[in-house]
């Protein structure tokens, strides 16, 4: 990546995510350096513009698709859907992210772009995101996941994979 594109994958990231659901950047950044950690970041381009981004990790049985975020030049305008349908057609493991509960409208209408590209919500399974921080608290979010997991026999395994990757 070159300067231009990781100061606006940095500024969406900060201006897309609440503080308590971002990586400290130093540390994402560092975690995309050291490819052992198996964390990607991908740059979405259109017509040689900056659309969005979207980073996670391969895990043997999953991808955990920590972040994805669309410009808001370019929201509304099925970027996020054609993006993560790439992104999709390209994986062969089931894809598995955090969603904030359906408690307010922007959570159910985001809920609501992650179902219509078949992602499940795990709804009876109780779940809280770590803090990127040590000492930080948790928070209540959901998980979804598209492709074949059994929600009910892998759903123990998963959070714990995804749990390890907060002290990253």
């Amino acid at each position: 990546m070159n300067l231009n594109e990781v100061n606006f994958m940095e500024k969406l990231y900060l201006d897309s995510f609440p503080k308590e659901e971002q990586r400290p950047t130093e540390r994402m950044f560092k975690a995309y350096e050291n490819s052992q950690n198996k964390f990607s970041i991908l740059l979405a381009v259109t017509e040689s513009k900056n659309v969005g981004f979207f980073n996670f990790w391969d895990f043997d049985k999953f991808i955990f698709a920590e972040h994805f975020a669309i410009s808001s030049d370019f929201r509304s305008g099925g970027y996020g859907s054609r993006v993560m349908k790439v992104f999709m057609e390209n994986i062969s493991k089931p894809i598995v992210l955090e969603v904030e509960p359906p408690e307010t409208e922007i959570s159910q209408r985001r809920i609501g772009f992650y179902e219509r590209l078949g992602f499940k919500l795990w709804d009876k399974i109780k779940y809280r995101q770590p803090s990127y921080e040590s000492k930080g608290i948790s928070y209540p979010m959901r998980i979804m996941s598209v492709g074949e997991l059994d929600i009910e026999k892998d759903h123990k395994s998963v959070i714990e994979t995804i749990h390890n990757v907060y002290s990253i």
